[in-house]
């Protein structure tokens, strides 16, 4: 079977009073393992009852927490989300938390580097404090992977020019929606918003083979050097679209695993992203076992 390491957050939503498991890593470890995957998470929680629910939560649903380590300094990470009146979100993100602290052993670097993973995927948010930075960096320079996938994921005051650069400089697919293709054109100085020239500018400036370029309702687009593809959006009833981004990248991982197929693949990704925003809280299968 197809392997994937998800580096990244354990946290939780806190909706209008409920809490919900999020963030991007553990949202996708749960999508990929409801459809009968083994992805390997690497991720921290704190020593309180929400890092005790995550662990539970994730052993319950087959994801292995070998690389789940505990802090006991720092609580699990959550975060106040606030809806507007269509269901979209905006989040009030704590700092610090477990996850700004994952490190990693000797051991379970070495366990991981005699694995042949096919997709590393991370953010930025996870990148925020010098801990769990530096163990990205060590797993991307000693875990052999034969894809890099980069989430970007800004959240204002969450990110910086070097976490971006670093990360685009060691990606091969590139995740991000219109807004943050326009941020990352301010972060470098480009004078331009004409979205034609920011992607050749990043085909140009970074290894990035595939680049998703991911527009809500309306759908995606799919970049390659040279050609684009436009899939358009599924017209559904939203709830909320918390995690509906996350849901988009286990649907195009998933597939992209099995067939190599981008297309089918983004195709995919819009599905499951779709089927989330009917529902509340990041990964509503759940709820229907």
């Amino acid at each position: 079977m197809p392997c994937t390491l998800l580096f990244g957050l354990i946290l939780f939503d806190i909706i209008e009073g409920k809490k919900y498991v999020g963030g991007p890593a553990i949202n996708i470890a749960l999508h990929m393992a409801y459809h009968g995957y083994l992805p390997t998470l690497v991720s921290c929680v704190g020593n309180d009852d929400l890092g005790s629910t995550a662990i539970r939560l994730l052993e319950d649903n087959h994801v292995s927490v070998n690389y789940v380590n505990t802090d006991f300094e720092h609580e699990t990470g959550w975060v106040k989300v606030f809806l507007d009146n269509k269901g979209n979100p905006s989040f009030e993100i704590i700092k610090p938390v477990a996850y700004d602290f994952i490190s990693l052993t000797d051991a379970q670097i070495s366990a991981l580097s005699k694995e042949s993973f096919d997709i590393i995927y991370f953010g930025t948010v996870v990148q925020r404090n010098y801990t769990s930075k530096k163990t990205l960096k060590r797993l991307i320079r000693e875990v052999p992977s034969r894809e890099i996938f980069f989430d970007i994921n800004l959240r204002p005051g969450h990110y910086s020019k070097e976490v971006v650069d670093f990360s685009l400089s060691h990606t091969d697919i590139l995740k991000l929606n219109e807004e943050e293709l326009l941020q990352v054109a301010d972060l470098f100085d480009v004078e331009s918003t004409n979205e034609a020239y920011l992607i050749e500018w990043m085909f140009r400036k970074y290894p990035s083979r595939i680049i998703l370029l991911t527009r809500g309702e309306n759908g995606v687009s799919v970049f390659t050097p040279g050609a684009r593809e436009d899939i358009a959006g599924l017209k559904v009833k939203v709830k909320d679209t918390v995690g509906s981004g996350d849901a988009f990248s286990a649907g195009f991982i998933m597939e992209y695993l099995n067939s190599s197929d981008v297309i089918l693949a983004a195709h995919k990704g819009n599905e499951l992203g779709a089927f989330v925003a009917t529902k509340s809280g990041a990964v509503p299968e759940l709820d229907e076992k």
